[in-house]
């Protein structure tokens, strides 16, 4: 066994790079692959590193415990290959859903997705958070010319927005930051707003001519927050639930509801594991399709990363990323970690 190393939450708020010895011996449709590039969901990674996680009502009795492993973007190249591993092939360039680590096993029959090779891959890692982000876009009853209103742009949202827009939407992006909205408009996102400067509600209504907008995507995971999107959701419109709500909150729910019932809004879930990874003959949409069209598009330009990665940073560095992350979204956005550094 050879040493490698991975990031490891040891504690809420702390976030260290250990050594770990690495297991080379592959099994049947397995692939070992180094890791050239990782990227941090500040959300679902956020809420483990600041322990936020053992709010989320969804764990039940599950034990949310101290240290884990973490991570789940992760785009590198295969240096050995197992048995039944298809067209893979040692060189290639591929996105899994591995931890931050300098080499990781991965299942290649479950996903192994080779990437184009003239694409970057600080580029292609970013793959990783849109395709959270297009489990809205699938979720909703999108037609050209609609009201997409997104609130919350962070990774996620930022592509959730764009991926409307490719759709043919008309999108307004909400966040608190002033700099994630100035990254917003270098996506492409022209109509982004800030509910600190501006009274979002009149906002919406004015830009809906008094309607509401047809879908809203609420993607921070904020429990009030979706409360808010109905109030501005028009008649037989839709409400995202594409962040997920961990942090419990004690509120009057009774004019949501009402609103939901009376003007007959829906709420859909969106969550990207609702789908399944391989293609299957009765499912219109899988997670590898996502992947491989979201691949396309930014490969083509059409969906846009650069504005997005903010921070390039060795895994060294880890501690300041996480707590970056979670305390300066002024600063902080698109955090990838180049195993190169390390």
């Amino acid at each position: 066994m050879q040493e490698g190393h991975r990031v490891t939450f040891t504690g809420p708020l702390q976030a260290v790079l250990e050594p770990f010895r690495r297991d080379e011996e592959l099994g049947n449709g397995q692939v070992l692959v180094k890791t050239v590039y990782s990227i941090i969901s500040a959300g679902t990674e956020g809420a483990h590193y600041s322990g936020l996680e053992a709010e989320h009502p969804a764990l039940g009795d599950r034990p949310f415990t101290y240290p884990m492993q973490t991570g789940y973007g992760n785009y590198g190249e295969i240096i050995a290959l197992g048995d039944n591993c298809g067209d893979l092939r040692a060189g290639d360039r591929v996105l899994s859903f591995s931890n931050h680590a300098s080499h990781v096993k991965v299942d290649a029959t479950r996903f192994c997705l080779k990437t184009p090779s003239e694409l970057d891959g600080k580029k292609a890692v970013f793959t990783r958070m849109a395709g959270v982000a297009i489990t809205a876009l699938r979720a909703a009853s999108i037609s050209p010319g609609d009201k997409v209103l997104v609130i919350g742009l962070g990774l996620v949202g930022n592509f959730a927005a764009q991926l409307f827009r490719l759709a043919g939407a008309e999108v307004m992006g909400v966040d608190l930051s002033n700099y994630r909205i100035q990254v917003a408009k270098q996506c492409g996102i022209e109509n982004a707003i800030n509910p600190g400067d501006t009274q979002i509600e009149g906002a919406v209504m004015d830009w809906t001519g008094g309607r509401g907008a047809d879908i809203s995507v609420e993607a921070i995971g904020k429990s009030e927050l979706v409360a808010q999107a109905v109030q501005m959701t028009r008649r037989k419109g839709e409400v995202i639930l594409l962040g997920s709500p961990r942090a419990r909150v004690t509120m009057d729910v009774t004019p949501m509801l009402s609103r939901i019932h009376l003007l007959g809004i829906r709420l859909i879930g969106a969550l990207e594991w609702l789908y399944t990874i391989p293609d299957t003959d009765d499912s219109k949409h899988s997670i590898t399709r996502n992947y491989q069209q979201i691949l396309g598009w930014i490969e083509s330009g059409a969906l846009k990363t650069d504005p997005l990665l903010t921070h390039l940073l060795s895994p060294v560095a880890c501690q300041n990323a996480y707590l970056g992350l979670h305390e300066r979204k002024d600063t902080y956005l698109g955090v990838v970690f180049d195993w190169s550094q390390l």
